[in-house]
């Protein structure tokens, strides 16, 4: 009896001891934290690379702590967005990593006359954007910041414009339809109007968490 009660003591002993390191770190937290330099209220041109590999991007920054930093590929279209909602708030990486990462930028050059902060009565009007080659949609803005499908459109994209800033431009939440499977159905990101990018009217980057979506739009 003495021993069967002394293996069971063995055998209780060391689940209690993980049970306890459970219970001490709250199950554990395996999501990867990101971490990317601060840059000032601006738009920069940024080089998160190194002088003989360059990887481009953009740095938009917001007086409200909110901060995009989004890394290009080759076609100058976004390739990894790192957000941050506001500056209390952690950064995330899109598409989400397995590991921590940490951003060092070689190179940040601020944008010497920012364009003044977009409104969604200020975009009011109808545009068109190239989803993939051969692939566009056409839609609009109304005054109230509401987003809808052209009628001729196959690719369908509606939403709502948020008159609360954003990195320096404005919210947006937006859903697609006849798109193609790259495009995510339903997403959340920002409208930004970025001189470098003209003549398109502002820049649309949008995700889902997994996907991104990053759209040119051209006035009609």
């Amino acid at each position: 009896m003495q021993a069967s009660s002394l293996l069971f003591r063995s055998r209780l002993l060391p689940l209690l001891a993980s049970l306890a390191l459970v219970a001490c770190h709250g199950g554990g937290d395996d999501t990867p934290v990101v971490r990317v330099p601060e840059l000032s209220p601006g738009t920069y041109v940024v080089n998160a690379g190194t002088t003989e590999a360059p990887v481009l991007g953009r740095y938009f920054s917001g007086s409200d702590g909110s901060r995009l930093l989004v890394l290009h590929n080759s076609a100058d279209q976004a390739e990894r967005l790192y957000r941050r909602s506001a500056a209390e708030a952690a950064w995330t990486a899109v598409p989400a990593g397995t590991a921590d990462v940490s951003i060092a930028l070689q190179s940040s050059f601020k944008q010497a006359q920012a364009p003044a902060a977009p409104t969604p009565a200020g975009l009011a009007g109808r545009y068109v954007a190239q989803i993939a080659p051969g692939v566009w949609a056409q839609f609009s803005i109304a005054a109230d910041g509401s987003l809808n499908a052209g009628s001729a459109s196959p690719c369908k994209l509606s939403g709502r414009l948020d008159a609360k800033a954003g990195a320096g431009g404005l919210a947006v939440s937006l859903n697609a339809s006849g798109c193609g499977g790259s495009v995510p159905a339903s997403s959340q990101g920002f409208v930004l109007v970025d001189a470098e990018e003209q003549p398109a009217r502002f820049r649309l980057l949008a995700d889902d968490g997994r996907s991104l979506l990053d759209l040119r739009a051209f006035a009609e």
